[in-house]
């Protein structure tokens, strides 16, 4: 919950950033009263927001360094420089922390260029975000972390420029007039389409990636927190066609016969809710402002969607698709022992950087393991102490196929039989792998294992 959290808040504030500069440079020449004091506004605005997001960063530094360390809060602050240095993720929030703080530092200056490559850093920053998060399961130099780089821009640009236009058009002691509201809502209105745009087109083939089957829209966490989040993109997007359809033309008429999208928006609206009752009493330019507050207010749910489902495991990852062939007692029988035929053996590794990789993969949620700098099990699972007596090529198939077989046990199997333990076969690398079997093998004097030498009975 605390990282997910975390997460959200460096989405938003990220997103928040995007928005705010491209919409001051959506803003025409012209010198209006209202449209200088937005410009102050923003200039404001926009280091706000990437203040709350080093903050953000140093915040999920410390709370992953707490997850791979196992310890305490406290603890796990004297680990950040470890994992600055030593890991992946920890280098790529070093190198977001550093570019912050230079957007910083010119965020707040008033020439256009300057401005300009402040949008080009924080482009760059939005980056980090798709090289440590799902993306980047399948490498940091891929077709992958570039889509979702350019969903996370796009969806950048139109939801965070919903909340700073609703920041600076919508304060009651400053309100924009028809005239500023006619300049630069089109301008929007356009950007927010190519947008739209692009966001359906990476996210699209994200969700496939990351979901591996249309099944898995309903029978995973993560398919059904994505519905969730498509159903309120759904309502942002019918709120952003309202205004730019209806709202809009009453605020700066033209001449041009309508479009494709106002004639599909208008078949719509009438298939929804039948025939219009004539014109709205309220001015056009409030009812748009109040338009654009209400979509600002409906991305942060899409923010908190997405804050979510970087925290879920996504769907590719629940890969069983049929019944156990074997299950097993959580007791040996007499006479039994040894590995089975045909088992491999695998490279030795390193039991440091294997204590880690356990620790990634959050598994002492489910085990509990004799280092106690880990916290006891949240959820069901075999207990480790001792499971080192067992034959490495074992730890290997217990690790890449949950499945081969199932120790019997209160919540250790789903509805259908199947390992809750999810399949890491596309996540760890070979020595991640040898690592990490490295690492369980030290538990081999601590106590006996449970066995699962011998099926107990067949499906």
């Amino acid at each position: 919950m605390i990282a997910a959290f975390v997460r959200g808040l460096v989405l938003l504030s990220l997103a928040s950033a995007i928005g705010g500069l491209v919409l001051g440079l959506l803003f025409p020449a012209s010198a209006a009263p209202d449209l200088d004091v937005a410009r102050a506004r923003l200039r404001r605005w926009v280091p706000t927001c990437l203040l709350i997001l080093l903050l953000a960063t140093w915040a999920e530094l410390l709370v992953r360094t707490q997850a791979m360390s196992g310890a305490s809060l406290g603890a796990s602050v004297a680990a950040v420089p470890s994992v600055v240095t030593g890991t992946h993720f920890g280098q790529i929030l070093a190198a977001r922390a550093m570019a912050l703080m230079v957007a910083l530092l010119l965020s707040s200056e008033r020439a256009g260029a300057f401005r300009a490559f402040v949008l080009l850093v924080v482009v760059g920053i939005a980056l980090s975000l798709s090289l440590t998060g799902h993306a980047a399961d399948w490498g940091d130099v891929t077709l992958a972390v570039a889509v979702d780089w350019a969903h996370a821009v796009a969806a950048s640009a139109w939801t965070g420029g919903l909340i700073a236009l609703a920041l600076v058009a919508g304060q009651r002691g400053a309100p924009w007039s028809r005239e500023s509201l006619a300049a630069v809502v089109p301008r929007f209105s356009r950007l927010a389409g190519l947008s739209l745009l692009a966001v359906v087109v990476t996210g699209s083939y994200t969700a496939w990636t990351q979901l591996g089957g249309v099944s898995r829209l309903w029978t995973t966490m993560y398919g059904r927190v994505l519905i969730a989040k498509l159903l309120i993109v759904a309502v942002l997007v019918w709120l952003g066609a309202v205004n730019r359809y209806a709202h809009l033309p009453r605020l700066a008429p033209s001449q041009a016969a309508p479009g494709v999208g106002a004639r599909a928006f208008r078949m719509a609206r009438l298939a929804a809710f039948g025939r219009s009752r004539g014109t709205p009493s309220a001015p056009a330019e409030s009812r748009l402002v109040a338009y654009v507050t209400g979509e600002a207010l409906v991305g942060l749910a899409v923010f908190a969607c997405t804050a979510v489902l970087s925290e879920v495991t996504p769907g590719r990852h629940v890969t069983f698709e049929r019944k156990t062939t074997t299950h097993v007692a959580p007791v040996a029988r007499p006479g039994t022992g040894g590995s089975r035929a045909g088992t491999v053996t695998p490279p030795r590794g390193d039991a440091e950087r294997g204590r880690t990789v356990f620790a990634r993969l959050e598994c002492a949620s489910c085990h509990a393991v004799p280092d106690q700098s880990f916290s006891p099990p949240t959820r069901p699972g075999p207990d480790l102490a001792g499971i080192g007596a067992r034959h490495p090529g074992e730890l290997v198939e217990s690790i890449m196929n949950p499945n081969a077989q199932i120790l019997d046990g209160p919540g250790y199997t789903d509805e259908r039989g199947l390992s809750t333990m999810p399949d890491y076969s596309d996540r760890l690398t070979v020595g991640e792998l040898s690592d990490l079997v490295e690492y369980l093998r030290s538990f081999e004097a601590t106590a006996a294992p449970p066995a699962t030498e011998q099926p107990a009975r067949e499906q």
